[in-house]
């Protein structure tokens, strides 16, 4: 099992000592609020999958053919997004009619979307080609570019590669060109960064994906160092799963990053072969990989989504094609 390095323990007991500083009855507000937590979050422990669908290279298809997967999301409304970065194209599957549509192109070269969220009615796309956020309707109408990171601050030489959106409008992004994170509040203008190069505590070696959890913090895909790093919401380190020196480390290259409401992981690791799947506490649930049937098993997962019917899209680059699973939860 994957151990959590959480430091965050001495402040967990330092709270407790606060509280009983404060009176009792803080002190019976705190175990209330622990055990509403607790019972709000039982029961969601993920404990395995099922193949539900999948899209591949077939010649009738839209899409057809897949050459570079990156990124994928969901929408609200089961919406399925997919990026296919080296033909420079983003796919929109209708969750209604079952049939797929190309998104606009902006005029840009080369484009390159890499990763992609929906946020309410709109699709933002982030492209490598142009170091931009695009923004697109539902049904892949170009509308915008609401942020190019060569314009955040030109003293830097940013090169985003992962981002995503919280239901404040805040948003952060994996910087691989100067192994950092940026911190954008909901008006899109930087509000910090955190990290830089290196293999220490809030540094980074191809920082490669990054999702928001439900407490409004988030966590950040260190692949050169194989560990996963988690941030509060301010941006401040809170914790450290894997890394070279970790015995039982599952990671190989970490990359896409995504988790449910009651805050269970997915992350994609495309050297493994596989999708690990963490629970709340950051101990590892299931491998989704060798073990399912061959239709089933991802070879080079890079992205991974969560939708809203409890189902996980993965981005598989190797195959070629996007595997969709019910996830099966106690």
């Amino acid at each position: 099992m994957a151990r959590l390095a959480f430091r965050p323990v001495c402040l967990w007991v330092c709270g407790l000592i606060w509280s009983a500083g404060c009176g009792t009855e803080a002190a019976h507000q705190t175990l209330r609020d622990r055990a509403a937590r607790e019972q709000a979050t039982a029961g969601a422990t993920v404990t395995g999958v099922e193949l539900a669908y999948l899209f591949e290279n077939v010649r009738s298809a839209v899409y057809f053919p897949f050459e570079g997967l990156a990124g994928v999301a969901w929408g609200e409304d089961g919406t399925l997004v997919i990026c296919d970065e080296a033909r420079g194209k983003v796919y929109g599957l209708d969750p209604r009619l079952r049939q797929w549509t190309e998104f606009d192109t902006p005029g840009v070269r080369p484009y390159r979307p890499l990763a992609v969220r929906v946020d309410g009615f709109k699709v933002l796309v982030l492209d490598a080609g142009s170091r931009s956020l695009f923004r697109f309707g539902l049904g892949g109408v170009y509308q915008d570019r609401i942020v190019d990171f060569r314009q955040v601050d030109p003293a830097f030489e940013t090169a985003p590669f992962a981002f995503d959106v919280d239901v404040d409008g805040r948003v952060v992004v994996t910087d691989i060109g100067e192994q950092q994170v940026l911190l954008l509040d909901s008006f899109l203008a930087l509000r910090s960064r955190i990290g830089g190069p290196g293999p220490h505590r809030e540094q980074f070696d191809q920082p490669r994906g990054v999702c928001f959890q439900y407490d409004g913090g988030f966590v950040v895909s260190d692949q050169g160092n194989r560990r996963l790093q988690r941030f509060n919401r301010l941006g401040y380190w809170e914790a450290t799963l894997g890394g070279p020196f970790d015995a039982d480390n599952p990671f190989v290259a970490p990359q896409g990053l995504a988790s449910d409401r009651w805050g269970n992981l997915f992350v994609a690791d495309p050297a493994a072969g596989v999708v690990h799947v963490l629970d709340r506490w950051g101990r590892l649930a299931l491998e989704i990989g060798p073990g399912l049937d061959l239709k089933a098993t991802p070879l080079g997962p890079v992205d991974v989504a969560v939708g809203p019917q409890q189902q996980l899209a993965v981005s598989d680059r190797l195959r070629g094609a996007v595997l969709v699973f019910d996830i099966l939860y106690e």
